[in-house]
């Protein structure tokens, strides 16, 4: 069942459409991490490597202690497993915490991926890798390996190997001009007027132009129907219509459970 209800743009009174596009958020998380087992399922990436062997920025991190303000050693590295995971020991940076402070006074979405590795890298980790589940900016620097192991923009890796070969043609990290009338508006509480009102315009807010910053945990925008085919594929074990990104074992091990006892 697919039915269009309610309005996308309510000042510029538009409809809700089939085709209307959305920001899409942490449902990019998914696709970020399909990339990352289609290199996986090509042997260009183990799961249990060290990301430092992809991102030589990562070699030397230190893990937070109250007792100790240069931090302590890993009791192992961060394996690109714990990156997919969240349990990397990296976190969001929310909240007041010392490491939380340090990645807001990092701003380490301020330029590209590439811009964010060294950022990060300066910051210490809030857990052992593998010993916390943490909500994290784990999928972001997912996005960067995929990067470093291909060669190829994130965005151009992703409209190469997942958006062209399922048809998800409106999916991408921008909404360029000639589809800004089907891009809905997004709508915040102001709290002066007790009213919603809009907080990024579909043509001049932050997704009206191309962003530094091609975020893997974050920065996609879709339609129904393309995210739907997206999803089809997984449910299909990896398949759509004849196109075949994913084997069907690979898929199965992805939808496990792979937290450590205890982990969550």
């Amino acid at each position: 069942h697919f039915e269009s209800v309610g309005m996308a743009h309510t000042e510029a009174d538009a409809p809700m459409r089939p085709d209307t596009i959305f920001r899409i958020y942490s449902m990019t998380k998914p696709i970020t991490s399909v990339a990352v087992m289609m290199l996986y399922e090509q042997g260009q990436v183990l799961l249990s490597d060290s990301v430092s062997k992809y991102i030589p920025e990562f070699t030397d991190l230190r893990v937070y202690d109250a007792n100790d303000p240069n931090g302590v050693a890993p009791e192992r590295p961060m394996t690109v497993r714990d990156l997919l995971t969240h349990t990397s020991g990296l976190i969001m940076g929310w909240g007041g915490s010392p490491v939380a402070k340090a990645y807001q006074e990092a701003d380490l979405k301020s330029g590209s991926l590439a811009d964010m590795v060294p950022k990060l890298a300066k910051i210490l980790l809030a857990h052992h890798p593998g010993t916390v589940w943490d909500y994290s900016i784990s999928t972001d620097v997912l996005a960067h390996l995929v990067e470093r192991i291909s060669a190829v923009p994130f965005d151009e890796y992703l409209a190469r190997e997942i958006f062209e070969p399922l048809g998800m043609g409106d999916t991408a990290f921008h909404v360029p001009v000639e589809k800004q009338d089907r891009f809905a508006a997004s709508y915040g509480w102001d709290r002066d007027t007790r009213a919603i009102k809009v907080i990024d315009d579909p043509r001049t807010g932050a997704f009206a132009l191309k962003p530094a910053f091609l975020s893997g945990a974050g920065g996609l925008v879709s339609t129904a129907n393309d995210y739907y085919r997206f999803t089809q594929m997984l449910l299909n074990g990896g398949e759509l219509d004849g196109v075949r990104l994913l084997g069907r074992k690979t898929v199965e091990y992805m939808t496990r459970d792979h937290l450590p006892r205890g982990a969550g």
